[in-house]
């Protein structure tokens, strides 16, 4: 896969980080520095774990030949599965749910936990895509260490200073990445298009 095309299928798997962390900031009063770079450390890690755990998995059946032809299939793999993330996004984004903002003090890591280990299933999904057709390991854990930071960051005092509201937005310019993504994808290499 092209650099741009990891880039767009990590920063929009992780803009719904991006808006899980809105409504995170949208209820704190305060940020305090070792916080942010707690959470920013416990999205990184969880987002470098499952895909790599993703991506392992079937870089492994790749190898081992339990799947025939794994690149083109791969490809066909990535562009479904990339349209069915931008999906689940496209429906987070109508359905707005309702949230109950309760103003706290700070930042507690459990709560986000949870909403950053499913969001990390998908980048596991992603990860196995990925790996059926071979990705350059580095440039992706530069991509997720750095998105990370920036999502983390960006959706803390994005919900701070502005509330929750802008997650909808976040959820389809995410959809949007995916799809372009798997648009490269199909066109470039699935129907040789391009």
């Amino acid at each position: 896969m092209t650099w741009l095309e990891n880039l767009l299928i990590i920063a929009g798997i992780l803009l719904d980080v991006f808006a899980a962390m809105e409504i995170q900031g949208a209820m704190i009063a305060d940020l305090k520095k070792r916080t942010v770079a707690v959470a920013c450390a416990v999205v990184a890690v969880s987002e470098l774990v499952f895909y790599f755990g993703g991506y392992a998995i079937c870089r492994l059946m790749a190898v081992n030949g339990y799947i025939a032809n794994p690149v083109k299939r791969g490809e066909i793999v990535a562009v479904v599965v990339l349209v069915l993330l931008g999906l689940r996004l496209i429906v987070k984004a109508i359905k707005r749910e309702f949230i109950q903002e309760k103003r706290r003090d700070a930042l507690i890591v459990l709560d986000y936990i949870r909403i950053v280990i499913v969001s990390s299933a998908y980048t596991a999904a992603a990860g196995c895509a990925c790996g059926l057709v071979g990705t350059t390991i580095w440039q992706i854990i530069a991509l997720i260490l750095a998105i990370s930071v920036l999502v983390v960051l960006g959706g803390l005092y994005t919900g701070m200073h502005f509330g929750f509201e802008k997650k909808t937005i976040a959820y389809i310019v995410g959809a949007a990445l995916l799809w372009g993504a798997g648009a490269e994808i199909f066109l470039s290499r699935v129907i040789d298009f391009v």
